[in-house]
């Protein structure tokens, strides 16, 4: 597909010589998607690096140098759709995470684009003499690379997002190759330094069992609930159940989800839903059955709730609601985030 560069091309050089590509900081596309055969299991989106680019023969994420007018999510997709042929459309943004910084200045490589080889070849006239001094402006090509003096601090962005299952890529002249890798396996391919270290620090995600206040999420839009609370916990119930598997954004990293519960109260409790969530129609409080059902999935060895610091298949107990006095009545080993957290 045709592309065209923007000003965001260019080295960012630190004190001591070091390099980051992005004369306005860089971004990458964290993708994940639900493996149709093991919906527990996320993929994530690699990019098998060309040998000419930086950190080449290595295996990172899609994604570039981001261009001045640009947000790290615009630049993320953008790139990605120039690497990869995936469609900003087709994707959810999750969370945006700066995951390396580097103080520097920007030494700008134009390189030979056509508005460079048109003036070369304007001032390069045979019957002339050249000169590299800058006062010599008649006959001086113009140079390659220009240098800055101001400091500036290079950010590299992952903006992390979902697909709804694995989608088809098409790699450009930047990729070896694309490929959907299971979330497990991506420490055993030759990762890119910088991602390696990206990865190990917070990025990949656990498993998470998820519990749903419905009642304090949808009491958390103003849209007019209260004057069908069945209807519109329906409603919520199916857009929130589209949407699953998921990543979420937890306090101290990501979880993914692909099993949630959903506990509804009073009038809702005459809400109807065929997807992917676990209606529980709370007898009483609502906060009660919460409460009740957590510590329940908590002590469930299966959830690895008893540990929160635990890793691989164990899963995490997370509970959406922003109810202070039923936070403080969870397991201590519960995490419980806010509904913005589950509406992003």
């Amino acid at each position: 597909m045709a592309t065209s560069e923007g000003d965001g091309n260019g080295w960012v050089v630190s004190a001591g010589g070091d390099r980051r590509w992005g004369r306005f900081g860089a971004a990458g596309l964290l993708l994940r998607a639900a493996d149709p055969t093991d919906p527990d299991t996320p993929l994530v989106l690699l990019q098998h690096r060309a040998v000419w680019t930086a950190s080449g023969d290595t295996w990172a994420l899609p994604g570039g140098a981001r261009d001045s007018y640009e947000d790290a999510p615009q630049a993320a997709l953008r790139e990605t759709q120039e690497e990869a042929e995936i469609r900003p459309a087709d994707v959810v943004v999750r969370a945006v995470r700066v995951t390396s910084r580097m103080p520097g200045t920007v030494w700008h490589r134009p390189g030979l684009d056509m508005r460079h080889v048109a003036e070369m070849m304007r001032r390069l006239r045979p019957d002339q003499k050249h000169s590299d001094d800058p006062g010599d402006r008649g006959r001086t090509i113009p140079p390659l690379v220009q240098e800055s003096t101001d400091a500036v601090e290079w950010t590299y962005t992952t903006v992390v997002a979902d697909a709804p299952r694995p989608l088809e890529t098409v790699p450009n002249n930047e990729s070896l190759e694309l490929r959907w890798v299971p979330e497990t396996l991506v420490d055993e391919l030759p990762l890119m330094p910088a991602f390696a270290r990206a990865w190990a620090d917070g990025l990949r995600t656990r498993p998470v069992e998820l519990v749903v206040d419905m009642a304090n999420v949808l009491g958390s839009r103003p849209d007019g609930w209260w004057r069908d609370r069945a209807g519109a916990t329906t409603t919520l119930l199916d857009e929130l159940g589209s949407a699953m598997p998921r990543t979420i954004e937890l306090p101290d990293g990501f979880g993914w989800v692909a099993r949630a519960h959903a506990v509804i109260e009073g009038a809702a409790r005459r809400a109807e839903h065929s997807g992917s969530f676990v209606v529980h129609r709370a007898p009483g409080s609502g906060d009660d059955a919460i409460v009740d059902l957590a510590s329940d999935l908590a002590s469930d060895p299966a959830s690895g709730g008893a540990d929160p610091g635990a890793s691989g298949g164990s899963r995490r107990v997370v509970v959406v609601t922003a109810d202070r006095g039923l936070r403080a009545r969870l397991p201590e080993e519960v995490v419980a985030v806010g509904p913005r957290a589950l509406l992003v």
